[in-house]
């Protein structure tokens, strides 16, 4: 018993040790405060505009030393802040980064630092900035567009008109005229005649300086002249392939076996002459100074074998003789080919240079390569000197070939690839010989090449692969470069809607974008951003 109650005091002293310590050596510290937090987000994600705003908070400060926007770790704008609340910041063209490409692929977020210190970061979001020079959105509410779903520009500067055709509400086609003076807009519009459609493979042709007509024609459906008013004063009354417009205004339609002369001012469509041609068109009739038009085919007439032959006959236009209009006066042979060279179903892609000396074709070979070559048209064959050159073999199936820039380059457009040749030699001039491509899967629906002050610019415009049994895709990306040498502009995607293009007389690039008209930045602008 004496051991047991001597022990016990011993224990007690033990356990008081570490609290005299802790009252009387040690000193007491503040609690660790937790980290601020910082809040951002993008009303709208996907931006084409001149700014881009983004709504910013932040709490769990005594005093905020500062508030700071930035593109993953680069500051883009510190932000006034009272410290309380959410604040509205708009970042403008030129504080945005560009290093991602145009338009902006962004990861934005909020830092907030404390004056004691302490600081953190919000979730990033993403974003994507377009930045353009102007956008014109439709009055609020009304559900309508600005211009068509397809349109051309026409004029410049401080008023330009925008031609084109859509469908009502109802599905009925119209043909509408927007016109933009200042930040005004104006319309007019009319019903398109019974029988036509408007689709994404209409096409309207350019103003003709003498009659002052324009034609808009739908493969495989129809054609009609209209004047500046929309008054609908021609039409055709066969469904057509291939449609160009001749002096004066009439047009050139062909329809898979003949091609006929149309009057801009025969609302009948009764043609003024019909020319049986020697085999499938393989590209518009182009009208020459001398009154007759060049008109190019592949038949395999009178060739030996299965040898198929590519010829351009010239036809009188009818503008000195009414009666001889339709006639062949000449035929040239460009080239032939076995049928181990051209399969029979395939018709190759031709397209005249602006004077009809050359006939451009893009030729498949093996391997789904395609080699484009350049013929002269004044003589029999595309050999020696008559064949002026022959690009390298291109990896696609080249499907359309396209002159711009006056003449100095065609583009050669294979579903998903577009190469720049250069028109003298046929030399590609893409940077690193790489061709433009849509993004992932998109294929490439349209092109749209520059103009006016801009005439080496080419802009593609891609969207999804068709689909049987439903109407034709229209463009969700386009794709802009001001020089094939220097590689690709731009780049936009819309995640809603759908995209449309036209390029005004000084070369002005317009798109409509969703609803909304917007107008570019040229392409000089982009690339002082864009080395």
């Amino acid at each position: 018993m004496k051991d047991s109650n001597r022990l016990a005091p011993s224990r007690a002293a033990l356990l008081v040790v570490p609290l005299l310590a802790l009252s009387c050596g040690g000193e007491t510290k503040p609690p660790i405060k937790d980290p601020p937090q910082a809040v951002l987000s993008v009303p709208q994600p996907n931006t084409v505009g001149q700014k881009l705003t983004v709504q910013v908070s932040a709490t769990g400060c005594d005093q905020i030393q500062t508030l700071a926007i930035y593109d993953q770790e680069t500051q883009l704008k510190t932000v006034a802040y009272s410290g309380s609340g959410t604040v509205t910041v708009d970042l403008q063209q030129n504080e945005i980064p560009y290093t991602r490409g145009i338009a902006a692929l962004l990861s934005l977020k909020a830092r907030v630092i404390c004056t004691d210190g302490r600081q953190n970061d919000s979730q990033p979001q993403p974003a994507t900035f377009f930045p353009v020079a102007e956008v014109i959105e439709p009055a609020a509410g009304s559900g309508l567009q600005v211009v068509p779903d397809y349109f051309v520009a026409e004029g410049s500067g401080g008023s330009v008109n925008f031609i084109g055709c859509g469908n009502d509400v109802f599905g009925a086609p119209f043909l509408f005229r927007v016109t933009k003076t200042g930040p005004a807009i104006s319309q007019i519009s009319k019903a398109m005649p019974r029988g036509y459609v408007c689709t994404s493979a209409t096409s309207i042709s350019g103003l003709d300086p003498s009659s002052r007509k324009r034609w808009l024609w739908t493969p495989n459906v129809g054609a009609f002249a209209f004047d500046e008013q929309l008054n609908i004063t021609g039409r055709t009354a066969v469904k057509l392939d291939l449609l160009s417009v001749g002096p004066g205004g009439d047009a050139l339609v062909y329809d898979a076996s003949r091609l006929y002369r149309m009057s801009h001012e025969d609302p009948n469509g009764v043609p003024k002459w019909a020319y049986a041609t020697r085999g499938s068109m393989i590209a518009a009739a182009l009208p020459r100074n001398d009154g007759r038009v060049m008109v190019p085919s592949v038949t395999s007439d009178n060739t030996p074998g299965n040898d198929t032959a590519i010829v351009v006959s010239l036809v009188d236009y009818g503008d000195q003789n009414p009666n001889t209009g339709g006639l062949e006066t000449q035929t040239y042979l460009m080239t032939r080919l076995t049928a181990a060279e051209l399969a029979a179903d395939i018709v190759p892609p031709a397209t005249f240079n602006a004077d009809g000396s050359l006939l451009y074709l893009a030729l498949p070979g093996a391997n789904n390569l395609t080699q484009v070559i350049a013929c002269a048209t004044q003589g029999n064959g595309c050999e020696g000197t008559a064949q002026r050159w022959a690009s390298q073999y291109l990896p696609g199936q080249v499907v359309a070939t396209v002159p711009f820039a006056n003449g100095s380059r065609l583009a050669a457009i294979a579903p998903q690839k577009v190469w720049i040749l250069n028109a003298s030699n046929g030399a590609i001039m893409n940077k690193d010989q790489a061709p433009l491509s849509p993004e992932g899967a998109l294929l490439i629906l349209q092109v749209q090449p520059g103009a006016g002050n801009f005439p080496q610019a080419f802009y593609l415009l891609a969207g999804p692969i068709p689909q049987d049994g439903l109407p034709a895709p229209q463009p969700l990306e386009i794709i802009g470069t001001d020089t094939a040498e220097k590689g690709e502009l731009f780049r936009y995607q819309v995640n809603a809607g759908s995209i449309a293009s036209a390029v005004d007389s000084a070369g002005a690039l317009w798109l409509r974008i969703g609803a909304n008209l917007v107008r570019p930045l040229t392409p000089s602008e982009y690339r002082q951003v864009r080395p």
